[in-house]
C-alpha cells in the first residue's frame, strides 16, 4: 500500500509537467488541468525553432534595434500572402518579443476603434497607420508548396542596406498544420490593389515602412 501510494506524486508531476500539442485538425482530448498550462499548437514550435536558428545566424539585431514582421509571401508569387503566412509572421513576433528584442508592430493604429461588431487596434488600411515608422530591420520569408508541405524560408534584412543578416529555413509537414494547404484563403496585390478571396475587398494604397 504505502509502496502503491508513492506513486501518486510521481503521476501528478508527470501530468502537470505534460504540455499537450495540438495540430488543429483532431477534436482536442486534454483534460481540465491541462489548461493550467496553454496548450501549444504544432505551428509554435516549428517558429519557435526557426528563431533559434535566426538566433544562431544574426550578426547585426540587438535588442535596442527596433524590428518588423511582415508576412510570409508565396515564393511564386511575392505579391501574395494567406493564412499560413500571416499566422507565421505573429508567430515570430511573439518568439522576438519574448527574447527581449524591440519589434514593432506597425499593423496597430495608436486607437481603439470601438464598433458595433467588436473594438479594435488593428488595421491593414494604410488611412489608418503612421505612415513613417521607426524600422531598422525587417523579418520576412517565403513560403514553397511541395509534396507533404511547405518549405519555409525566413531573413532578416536591413531596411536601408537590404543586407541580409540572419537566415533560417525549415519544412513545415502538412499533417501538422492543422489546416486544409488547398483553401489558402490568399491575398494578393496588383497594381497596387490588395487582392483577397472576397474580390470586393481592395484597398488602393499602401503604406511605406521607412527606417
Amino acid at each position: 500500500m504505502k509502496r502503491w501510494l508513492m506513486y501518486i506524486p510521481v503521476v501528478f508531476l508527470t501530468a502537470c509537467a505534460y504540455s499537450p500539442i495540438y495540430n488543429g485538425k483532431e477534436p482536442y482530448s486534454g483534460s481540465q488541468f491541462m489548461l493550467m498550462e496553454s496548450p501549444r499548437h504544432t505551428l509554435d514550435f516549428f517558429v519557435e525553432s526557426m528563431t533559434e536558428d535566426l538566433m544562431v545566424s544574426n550578426t547585426s539585431v540587438s535588442a535596442r534595434t527596433p524590428i518588423a514582421v511582415t508576412s510570409f509571401v508565396d515564393l511564386q508569387n511575392l505579391d501574395a500572402t494567406n493564412w499560413l503566412g500571416n499566422s507565421m509572421s505573429d508567430g515570430f513576433i511573439h518568439q522576438f518579443q519574448r527574447r527581449g528584442f524591440k519589434v514593432v508592430d506597425f499593423k496597430t493604429t495608436g486607437s481603439i476603434q470601438v464598433t458595433n461588431q467588436g473594438d479594435f487596434a488593428f488595421s491593414r488600411d494604410w488611412k489608418d497607420l503612421a505612415q513613417e515608422q521607426e524600422i531598422q530591420y525587417v523579418l520576412t520569408g517565403t513560403m514553397l508548396r511541395q509534396e507533404g508541405g511547405v518549405l519555409i524560408n525566413a531573413r532578416v534584412v536591413g531596411m536601408q542596406s537590404r543586407i541580409v543578416v540572419a537566415t533560417a529555413q525549415g519544412f513545415l509537414p502538412a499533417d501538422r498544420i492543422g489546416r486544409d494547404l488547398d483553401t489558402l484563403n490568399s491575398m494578393r496585390t496588383e497594381d497596387g490593389v490588395i487582392i483577397r478571396s472576397d474580390p470586393s475587398i481592395k484597398e488602393p494604397y499602401t503604406v511605406i515602412l521607412r527606417p
